[in-house]
Formats: C-alpha cells, sequence, structure tokens
C-alpha cells in the first residue's frame, strides 16, 4: 500500500507543475481552480487540503524556485566571489538551475504578473529585493553598500544584469532554433558578456 505522506507529497508536486504549466500558457489571472483541479484530476478541495488559493499556489512556485539560490554550492560559491573576487564563473555555471522547464515558466509567469498594472506588488522587483538581501552579510564590500554609494548601479545591476538573464531562459529554445545555435553556444556568450561588463566593475 502507498504511503499517504508520499501520495500527499506527490499530488501537492502535480497540482504546482499543473499550475506553472497553466499559469505559463494562458495566464496567471486566466486559469482557474477549477482548470487546474481538472488537469491534475482531482477534485477542488484535494487544492484547498494543500494551498489556501490560487495566489498560494502562484508564491509557492516562486518561493521554490527562488530557494534554490540558497543551495550551498551557490551559497558558498557567492560568499567566496564577496570576500575574493574568484567564482564568479562557477556562480554563473551554477544557477543554470534556472534554465529547467519549470523554472522557465515560473520566471515567464513572473514577467507576466510584473507587467499587470493592477497588481499592487510587482513580482520582478520582489524577487530582486530577496536577491540582494541574500547577498548581505557574505563579506568584503556590503552589497548595499555597493549599490547604493552610485545609484546608477543598481539600475545597472537590475536592467542590464537581472533582467537579461531572465529573459535568455525565457527565450533560450526560441533563439536557439531561430538563429541556429546549440543553447550551451548561447549560454556561454551571455555568460562571458556578463562577465566581460560586471566582472571589472566589481573589482
Amino acid at each position: 500500500m502507498k504511503n499517504i505522506g508520499i501520495e500527499r507529497t506527490e499530488t501537492r508536486e502535480r497540482i504546482l507543475e499543473v499550475s506553472a504549466k497553466l499559469f505559463a500558457e494562458k495566464g496567471y489571472s486566466a486559469t482557474g481552480i477549477d482548470e487546474i483541479a481538472r488537469n491534475v484530476g482531482i477534485t477542488k478541495s484535494v487544492i484547498y487540503y494543500h494551498f489556501k488559493n490560487k495566489e498560494d499556489i502562484l508564491q509557492t512556485l516562486i518561493d521554490e524556485a527562488f530557494a534554490q539560490l540558497k543551495q550551498p554550492e551557490i551559497n558558498e560559491a557567492h560568499k567566496q566571489f564577496h570576500e575574493t573576487g574568484e567564482q564568479f564563473q562557477e556562480i554563473m555555471g551554477l544557477i543554470q538551475f534556472m534554465g529547467t522547464e519549470r523554472n522557465r515558466r515560473i520566471i515567464k509567469i513572473i514577467f507576466m504578473e510584473s507587467m499587470m498594472d493592477q497588481n499592487e506588488s510587482v513580482p520582478l522587483f520582489d524577487i530582486w529585493d530577496q536577491s540582494v538581501a541574500l547577498h548581505r552579510g557574505f563579506g568584503g564590500q556590503p552589497v548595499d553598500e555597493w549599490l547604493n554609494n552610485d545609484p546608477r548601479r543598481k539600475v545597472e545591476t537590475f536592467f542590464l544584469f537581472v533582467l537579461p538573464l531572465l529573459t535568455f531562459f525565457i527565450f533560450r529554445d526560441r533563439w536557439c532554433d531561430h538563429y541556429k545555435l546549440s543553447p550551451e553556444e548561447a549560454w556561454n556568450a551571455l555568460r562571458a558578456g556578463l562577465m566581460d561588463y560586471f566582472y571589472p566593475k566589481l573589482f
């Protein structure tokens, strides 16, 4: 007999997977709980057993994707980068986890929701704020100090580093198909460009 705890975990994961797919394809606002339940093959009450509402599903998707930035190997590379200036290439390699199908869908959802004028918050700004907070206390020059000493740095880092990185994962496959590049070639080109631009500014 199947373990009930495992079954509940698998059901929760299926809800998240289907929700990410539907939110990315149709848009968050256009997707209802009924549709999610129908596509998972469960009743609405099962969804409400795992999540408070649709907003809770979306927030869980974002939180789980962002939590991956706190993986020990990524965290350690970030720490060493701030202390010594080393490991930037390793960091860029490690964050390729953002290119998984599910994470790419979540990035697309974040962009779509951030462009909705009626939303009180802007998810992209929330992710940016969390990213800055994640780097605090790593040693070396504090990120807040580096960003705030020159207002241009905050604008540069967000619009010339964070946005290109996120949009790369959204458009990667279509870009590569259109311009006949492999994903590895495209990634290496982006990584080299970001490093050439930002590394000299940081150290």
